[in-house]
């Protein structure tokens, strides 16, 4: 058997959505790039040419994230940069005008490359589909942000096609995902402890510890840093959701056409790795998952470990 890949390397994206929970700041959420995977899929199937191809996973690789914060000399935090847009008319005839109220809204700038794997192909449709892949992602939002081609970008996206053991075009695609960070999830490291909740096992499995070294007249002469529970570069991020309601309908709801919940984000831990220290591709692939028992809309990691989602409240 073999898996076909659609190759899209350093894409950058500008002002994108860096909120992606409502407690967590950092790196865009999965459901913003799942969902931008699958608003590319149903503008490909409507071309009678490509109706039959689907996008059901993708991968994505971190080269660049530039957080839009300011922190001074003397202060440790970071305040996030934000705009007032657009400014109110005060006077017609002087042409006065003042902000509207601030919102806080947390944004990041990217450099990313993506890996997403197509189904579907029947005969020689490559170069169709980059086409309308070219045309189609462009008018795109990537996590909320604007995707900025440059001139001639296109056509260094590529299908790769890697069949069962074929190490070679494994690597060839891992040579294309760096210098970056492929993002798994770490599900495994959210171990329940007694008497405390979700966020408390999120904040422990985070958790980092400084000791001073301290030398005979008690100064500080250094300090030890050190991971509570793994070495790593790990992030909470969010991967869905959880019904809350089950389907109702409330009054002056966005579409009538479509089931309304209510719904709560899930958050867990992943962790940053260089694309070689991956045993397959299929390790940084994510897809959707739907749990209609538990109530859970999840965008799942095909090569995570196999333990339990844990809801964040």
């Amino acid at each position: 058997m073999s898996a076909k890949y659609l190759v899209i390397p350093h894409l950058h994206i500008q002002n994108a959505n860096a909120a992606s929970s409502p407690y967590t700041v950092g790196f865009p959420a999965m459901t913003a790039w799942l969902g931008m995977i699958h608003a590319l899929q149903r503008r490909l199937q409507k071309n009678e040419v490509l109706r039959k191809i689907s996008l059901p996973r993708m991968g994505i690789s971190c080269h660049a994230c530039d957080m839009q914060i300011f922190s001074d000399r003397d202060n440790y935090y970071g305040y996030l940069i934000g705009t007032r847009n657009p400014y109110k008319l005060v006077n017609k005839t002087t042409g006065e005008c003042k902000p509207l109220s601030f919102v806080e809204e947390a944004r990041c700038h990217l450099e990313i490359s993506l890996l997403v794997e197509v189904a579907g192909f029947e005969g020689n449709l490559e170069e169709n589909f980059l086409q309308a892949v070219c045309q189609e992602l462009p008018r795109l939002k990537a996590a909320g942000g604007d995707i900025i081609l440059q001139a001639g970008e296109c056509e260094q996206w590529q299908v790769i096609t890697v069949r069962d053991d074929d190490e070679q075009a494994e690597r060839r695609i891992k040579r294309l995902l760096m210098p970056g960070y492929v993002l798994k999830e770490r599900q495994d490291l959210m171990k329940p402890v007694a008497d405390k909740d979700a966020l408390d096992n999120l904040l422990a499995a985070l958790q980092v510890e400084y000791t001073a070294d301290r030398g005979d007249d008690g100064k500080v002469t250094g300090w030890q840093r050190k991971k509570v529970l793994a070495d790593g570069w790990l992030v909470p991020i969010a991967v869905g959701f959880r019904d809350l309601s089950g389907k109702i309908k409330v009054e002056g709801q966005r579409s009538y056409d479509y089931e309304h919940h209510y719904v709560e984000p899930l958050v867990t831990i992943g962790e940053f790795l260089m694309p070689y220290r991956l045993n397959s591709l299929r390790e940084m692939l994510w897809e959707y998952v739907y749990e209609a028992e538990d109530g859970l809309y999840l965008c799942h990691n095909v090569g995570r470990d196999g333990s339990e989602m844990e809801e964040e409240d």
